[in-house]
């Protein structure tokens, strides 16, 4: 059972989260943006540092749009975040393209320059070749490129079954 605290930080949290939006949200879909929080930032509503990450979760919503932790896509971009999050090293704009097309598994020649460019905008960087880059600035260009990775991937094509051949005739 819920206290009065933890019942008055969570509806609390959710202006807090709303504000960061600019609008309001159904209480399901809070429920779900915590849960999500749970599952991947080991998030507590009574935690000191919860108001900071809901703030810190709503800009990156606000900027990114779908940014639920649901769906396997999720899960694969969320580890290539991470994978480049937990690092603590430096890479330069090139060396960093180049780990990253290995990471990812596509061949860096067949990603458009603008593309490029484009993932490093989103991250709010700026791309130049030479310039030395943290790890932990490089994970969310690494979070937005994986979906640009998972879209190039051929999709599996689904077999029809026989009665929807047989009504075809």
């Amino acid at each position: 059972m819920a206290t009065k605290e933890y019942i008055a930080k969570y509806r609390q949290l959710k202006r807090v989260y709303e504000r960061e939006l600019n609008k309001q949200i159904a209480d399901i879909t809070w429920y779900r943006v915590v849960a999500t929080l749970k599952q991947h930032f080991s998030f507590e509503v009574q935690a000191v540092e919860a108001q900071k990450i809901v703030r810190a979760f709503a800009g990156l919503k606000r900027r990114y749009g779908s940014f639920m932790g649901r769906g396997e896509e999720f899960n694969e971009r969320w580890q290539a975040f991470r994978h480049f999050y937990e690092l603590d090293t430096y890479y330069s704009g090139r060396q960093f393209l180049e780990i990253l097309a290995d990471y990812l598994k596509i061949n860096l020649r067949e990603v458009p320059r603008s593309t490029r460019y484009y993932w490093f905008e989103r991250a709010g960087l700026s791309l130049s070749a030479n310039e030395q880059y943290h790890s932990k600035d490089l994970a969310l260009v690494a979070f937005v490129a994986a979906k640009w990775a998972i879209n190039r991937r051929p999709q599996p094509m689904k077999l029809a079954s026989t009665e929807v051949l047989v009504l075809a005739k």
